[in-house]
């Protein structure tokens, strides 16, 4: 006994350097994606492209005025980083707006990037503004955007990450299944993010019986393309 024993503790003390490279070599992994996503990321979006396909075949498209309600939404985003050193390492802006109409605001964020504390995950944390009128149109406004503080916004619980995973052409970006739950609702939002495209579906069920309570096209994803 004595002698597996032995043999045991040996075999552990030659594959622990194994595992330790294995572990570092996943979080230099994500430190390479981290900094992929946020070259990737940063731009202005569309889905003109798609919105003039549902039309000619005489789909649904949900205006402002209500009109053709639960179809797909007409959207226009911007993301920017910021250096904002107080938020975060790895910050975002995010505004974006129906009907190309920009003070028709649909969602005002910062979103900041980081690993979690074992280095094996990537999350994005999303942080909604207090004021929701203040940085309306700072996508804009270099001024109005240098004068954001962690004064002005304050985060989603942990519950509402998105989780990322690379694919074979970006990134997909998911909250965790039910995770995002507040008393009788849920929320669930994903992003496919690719060199040139930005697709996001997101959706509101009632956590107890799974009936969905607001969605836009059934669930489908916004195909957003890059127009700057």
């Amino acid at each position: 006994m004595k002698t597996n024993f032995t043999s045991v503790c040996s075999l552990l003390f030659l594959l622990c350097p194994f595992f330790f490279l294995q572990a570092q070599g996943t979080s230099e992994d994500l430190k390479v994606q981290l900094s992929e996503i946020m070259t990737m990321w940063p731009g202005t979006y569309n889905n003109s492209k798609q919105i003039d396909s549902v039309l000619n075949k005489g789909g649904d498209v949900w205006r402002l005025d209500d009109s053709g309600k639960d179809g797909y939404l007409h959207v226009q985003s911007h993301y920017i980083a910021l250096d904002v050193p107080e938020i975060g390492e790895h910050v975002l802006y995010v505004e974006e707006y129906r009907d190309l109409k920009p003070e028709a605001t649909y969602r005002q964020r910062i979103y900041t990037l980081d690993m979690d504390s074992t280095g094996t995950q990537l999350r994005v944390k999303m942080w909604p503004f207090k004021d929701k009128k203040k940085y309306v149109g700072a996508w804009n406004d270099p001024e109005l955007l240098a004068m954001i503080t962690k004064e002005d916004i304050s985060a989603y619980p942990d519950i509402c990450d998105l989780l990322v995973e690379k694919t074979e052409k970006g990134y997909l970006m998911s909250m965790n299944g039910s995770d995002c739950t507040f008393g009788t609702k849920t929320f669930n939002y994903q992003v496919l993010l690719t060199k040139d495209v930005f697709s996001y579906r997101d959706k509101i069920t009632n956590a107890e019986t799974n009936e969905v309570i607001s969605t836009a096209a059934n669930y489908v994803f916004h195909n957003l393309d890059r127009i700057e």
